[in-house]
């Protein structure tokens, strides 16, 4: 299999590409977004997908994620998803130090031309979780609160000096955890260097696709035990060389240039204290503030609207867009009322996002709990699809949370709207209005459990009604001052 999927590395290398989305870019500034080529601003709202990623395993029978399948993006394009935002973890991609899984990055490439076959565009995100999968209590007996293992960093570049694995109050707060952290931000053993090497290997290999959006270049990272100011002039200086060297690998293999997400810290010391990086990503245009939403769902320090407010003025300090990287609530069909308040957030400032997640196995380290004897995991896991213990798809799906985050939207506008748009899950209309200085289209995804449905409006004129698995994508002609109303026909 690691023969035939190297084989396959070579192979996409060398052919020419298939049909790809256009490719995207980011703007800085009084019109921060994400445009295409011909100047539409792109509305980008996926879902994480974390079958690639490598975490640890707390209960033996019960697998720590599904195992890759197409189907699984086919039906995230049916659901209305554009975007996919797809999780690698350090670990597998350099095992050893200075030895790269090609078969691994020719995994994540058969995802990325899966996606761009289904018009589907891919953020790829290293992905991490209190630093990674070798920071576990090894003899459960010896903490009042063991810790789990997580995702993210490789055995060899786990430096804890001995630190002590209990947690004191949050995943991210065990000594070992805080300690892993320091030394990377101190660059011990010249960690940092190692991760964007590793970095450099998957950007060589993906930035030949138009439809990567871009590169999250940590997940959820977490400042050590430094001062708050010098923590956050650390994460400042790893990413401007973490982006420079992205750069440098897009320009060395004649690829474009892709867009940067970024996140604030999550942490210090091990608690609950956010910060953003200290830095001014001068010479970058091509970059968005992408932090992650879960207020009113697992902090509750802040409602939602602080929570976005907030989010919102780091995007204003950092003069980019703002992009939701991961949001979502975990109380089954009573959080429905939150999900449609938070879509009309969203709606109303015109926001990408990507739902946390599409499916969770009931070996995930989210999933597994502690009895106070043993890890334990349930029999089965419903995010937005249910898996059973084994990992596999029962092919019941959350329609509860589906039907709200497949609603209309527009997916390219002509001229970014002033006011965002209102799209109506249980009754499939849309309105939305805007001013473009030159005629253009606006291109629309409406689900197909509601009819095909009707323009009216100032300025707009319906050119086109495509049906695509899944519903319909509506091509609308727009001009000038334009009020657009869609509602499905009768």
């Amino acid at each position: 299999m690691r023969i035939a999927l190297t084989l396959l590395l070579v192979f996409a290398v060398l052919m020419p590409l298939a049909a790809q989305p256009p490719l995207l870019h980011a703007t800085r500034g009084i019109h921060a977004g994400v445009y295409d080529s011909s100047g539409n601003y792109v509305l980008l709202r996926g879902v994480n997908y974390n079958v690639l990623g490598e975490y640890w395993q707390g209960v033996p029978d019960a697998p720590t994620t599904k195992e890759y399948s197409d189907k699984d993006l086919e039906m995230m394009a049916q659901y209305g998803f554009n975007s996919v935002r797809l999780l690698f973890t350090w670990s597998r991609l350099e095992p050893q130090r200075g030895h790269y899984d090609t078969a691994y990055i020719a995994r994540v490439c058969h995802a990325i031309e899966t996606a761009a076959r289904l018009n589907m565009y891919v953020l790829v995100d290293m992905h991490q979780d209190a630093w990674g999968m070798y920071i576990a209590t090894p003899d459960t007996g010896m903490c009042r609160e063991p810790a789990k293992g997580w995702d993210g960093a490789p055995r060899w570049a786990t430096i804890t000096n001995g630190q002590p694995t209990c947690t004191q109050g949050g995943r991210e707060s065990a000594p070992a955890v805080v300690r892993a952290f320091r030394n990377f931000w101190d660059d011990t053993d010249s960690l940092q260097e190692a991760c964007i090497a590793a970095w450099c290997k998957m950007v060589a290999a993906t930035s030949r696709y138009n439809n990567v959006v871009g590169y999250d270049l940590l997940n959820e990272p977490g400042l050590g035990d430094h001062s708050l100011i010098r923590g956050n002039r650390q994460h400042g200086r790893y990413c401007r060389n973490l982006v420079r060297a992205i750069r440098q690998t897009e320009t060395a293999a004649a690829n474009p240039h892709h867009i940067i997400f970024f996140e604030p810290t999550v942490t210090k010391g091990g608690k609950e204290i956010p910060s953003i990086p200290q830095t001014t990503f001068r010479p970058e245009r091509n970059i968005i503030f992408a932090p992650h939403h879960y207020f009113e769902s697992i902090t509750g320090k802040l409602n939602m609207l602080q929570g976005f407010q907030i989010l919102r003025i780091g995007a204003f300090l950092y003069h980019t867009d703002l992009y939701i990287g991961e949001w979502g609530f975990f109380g089954g069909v009573q959080d429905t009322a939150k999900i449609k308040r938070y879509a009309r957030y969203e709606d109303k400032w015109m926001l990408g996002s990507a739902w946390w997640q599409w499916c969770q196995a009931c070996g995930d380290p989210h999933s597994v709990g502690w009895n106070g004897h043993q890890w334990q995991a349930g029999n089965s896991s419903m995010h937005l699809i249910e898996l059973d213990r084994t990992g596999k798809f029962t092919g019941n799906v959350n329609t509860s949370f589906l039907h709200i985050l497949d609603r209309p939207r527009p997916l390219s506008v002509c001229g970014r709207p002033r006011k965002g748009f209102m799209s109506n899950p249980a009754t499939g209309t849309l309105q939305l209005q805007g001013h473009t200085h030159k005629a253009g289209n606006i291109t629309i995804w409406v689900p197909q459990r509601f009819n095909a449905p009707q323009v009216t409006g100032k300025n707009v004129s319906l050119t086109q009604t495509t049906t695509v698995p899944g519903g319909y994508k509506l091509s609308v002609a727009v001009k000038g001052k334009y009020k657009l109303h869609m509602q499905p026909k009768n």
